[in-house]
């Protein structure tokens, strides 16, 4: 019987060790892992959507291996198995309150060619994530719903954030706020890499603080 794992602790793919914990990448086959949890907790693909909100045709092309999830997709994915986003990615924490430019943990997701730096860290109460993003020059993100609000601000380059159906172009000291939960998307149009910071209460690492992990 497949061992389930705890939230916090990588899923180990069938047959093989669990995603090192340094790695920073999403596990190879994250899509098979996804559908292995969903049927494991009888779950249709139609209720896994419902809960984390997004549709039943990407789901079946993220569990088919065709798509990547962003970073707050995945996020909803796993909070809507049980699970925290560690379970397929594992992230460095911060040491503490304070991260430095060129110690922060980053991270990529996949085959994406987005990269991030954990910027947010543990305790109890806590409500928001933070992450710096780098966007590469012509990425263009898939339209996605999130549970939480949002709030980016550009630091380099030029993003094309889409909200509903209202699109603006957003240049460095330039910010965004808005609901998770409408459809929205984004564009770097400029000809140089984007880097912005993004925060926002949608579900993203699903860390434990030491006292509550320590108690689980």
């Amino acid at each position: 019987m497949a061992r389930q794992a705890k939230a916090g602790q990588p899923v180990a793919p069938e047959g093989g060790p669990a995603p090192s914990p340094t790695s920073g990448m999403l596990v190879s086959n994250l899509g098979a892992l996804i559908r292995r949890e969903r049927q494991k907790r009888d779950m249709t693909m139609v209720e896994l959507c419902q809960v984390a909100a997004i549709s039943p045709a990407f789901l079946s092309l993220v569990e088919r291996g065709k798509s990547t999830p962003s970073l707050g997709t995945l996020g909803g994915i796993a909070k809507a198995l049980g699970l925290s986003t560690s379970s397929f990615l594992q992230i460095g924490l911060p040491p503490d309150s304070v991260t430095r430019e060129g110690s922060r943990p980053e991270f990529a997701i996949h085959d994406s060619p987005v990269r991030y730096e954990r910027m947010s860290t543990v305790f109890s109460g806590q409500m928001l994530n933070a992450v710096i993003m780098h966007i590469p020059a012509g990425y263009r993100s898939k339209t996605i719903t999130n549970i939480g609000e949002e709030w980016i601000y550009i630091l380099k380059g030029e993003l094309l954030q889409v909200v509903d159906d209202t699109s603006v172009l957003l240049r460095p000291g330039d910010t965004c706020h808005f609901r998770g939960d409408s459809p929205h998307s984004y564009m770097n149009k400029g000809r140089v890499p984007a880097r912005i910071i993004w925060v926002g209460t949608v579900s993203l690492f699903g860390d434990l603080p030491a006292s509550a992990a320590a108690a689980d």
